[in-house]
């Protein structure tokens, strides 16, 4: 039997939390001291450097924040973001957004970051419930590697979801 890989304590409880990059800051750098604390700036900044790629760009859409960044992990090797887009706005892309979102699904694009840019189908889309629905990844999100306990995750929400005034399924 294969072991599986040891999580560390989550620092959110389970489910999504929608929260700003400042309030990502206080929860998953500021309470650590010393090298952890350093190297938990060092992949902030990362992930300060993804979100204004996002706003640079303008694209709506839901990033949501997860791995050994949002546990107790003093040294996490990354920041795992999925970042969500609805099929209405991946159909009217600038130019800059097609970029971004294939430097996105390319590793690595920026450093300390392991992205993923998905789309999320609407129910009556005959994607919708398929294998290529992958919008539905986030919903994997939040769960510890062995699959037996939750943990939670941050979400930022970009564009016109900001104030969440965009229907979603």
């Amino acid at each position: 039997m294969a072991a599986h890989k040891f999580d560390y304590p989550p620092l959110l409880a389970p489910g999504r939390h929608f929260m700003t990059l400042s309030g990502i800051e206080a929860l998953c750098v500021h309470p650590f001291t010393g090298q952890a604390r350093k190297r938990r700036e060092k992949l902030f900044y990362a992930l300060d450097e993804l979100v204004q790629e996002l706003l640079r760009v303008k694209l709506p859409c839901t990033a949501f924040v997860d791995g050994s960044f949002l546990t107790e992990k003093p040294d996490p090797s990354d920041v795992d973001v999925l970042i969500n887009i609805d099929e209405d706005v991946m159909k009217n892309l600038s130019v800059d957004q097609r970029i971004l979102i294939d430097a996105l699904n390319m590793e690595p694009y920026i450093a300390f970051i392991d992205s993923l840019a998905v789309t999320t189908y609407h129910r009556g889309h005959p994607y919708f419930g398929t294998a290529l629905d992958v919008g539905n990844a986030g919903d994997a999100y939040g769960l510890e590697h062995a699959g037996v306990w939750l943990k939670g995750i941050a979400v930022l929400r970009f564009g016109e979801t900001d104030v969440g005034l965009r229907i979603c399924r």
